[in-house]
């Protein structure tokens, strides 16, 4: 049986479906944006910015699934014409054949690292993505399937797991990381964890810069 062992993993290294995405959305009217919050799973963070503005984030996954689930919004027809121009691969196969008409109060961009970065820190830590990686024992890996985050898992019952999960800082520290550090063989791995995030974004803990 291999050591638990937790650790971050860049962008790169997550799988498709559990690659972040924030969304900078402008509507005309607030109709479809009450019809959207009525309905918001778990997995996508959204912040207003104005009346009529606000981010939306999430992994890749948890934006097809939101198409796939509430396609008689006007949002989520809205969404799947934006993506199937930004990058057509992510959603080709949620298209209808009959085509959609774009909806004409509804504007979406794609919000860069950079950009993220120089949000609140607020706004940063719920809209900042990281991916964690767990390798070990099934029975710890048990533990961090709890957190209910975006995950992929490997590897057969019974045996060693790897578990990447995929999620806000804010969700990690509340969801992951703070459940974890009360269980010995995965504690020093979360401080590690921790001290790394501090290191490279301490507004968003409350520190300086």
């Amino acid at each position: 049986m291999a050591e638990a062992r937790l650790s971050l993993i860049s962008e790169k290294e997550l799988p498709e479906g559990l690659r972040p995405l924030v969304l900078e959305v402008q509507a005309r009217s607030e109709t479809p944006l009450f019809k959207l919050f009525e309905r918001l799973p778990r997995d996508l963070s959204t912040d207003r910015l104005d009346r009529r503005r606000f981010l939306i984030s999430g992994t890749t996954e948890a934006f097809r699934n939101l198409i796939r689930e509430n396609f008689d919004l006007k949002f989520a027809k809205g969404l799947l014409i934006f993506l199937s121009e930004w990058e057509p691969a992510l959603v080709s196969d949620l298209i209808p054949k009959h085509g959609l008409i774009p909806p004409q109060d509804l504007a979406f961009g794609v919000l860069t690292e950079e950009e993220v970065y120089r949000l609140s820190p607020a706004l940063k830590a719920r809209h900042l993505y990281f991916g964690v990686e767990y390798q070990g024992p099934e029975s710890l890996a048990v533990e961090v399937l709890r957190s209910r985050l975006p995950f992929v898992l490997e590897g057969a019952p019974g045996e060693d797991r790897r578990i990447i999960v995929s999620a806000s800082l804010a969700d990690l520290l509340i969801y992951l990381l703070k459940p974890l550090e009360d269980l010995e063989d995965l504690r020093e791995y979360v401080e590690r964890i921790l001290k790394e995030l501090k290191k490279r974004h301490p507004d968003c803990f409350g520190e300086g810069g």
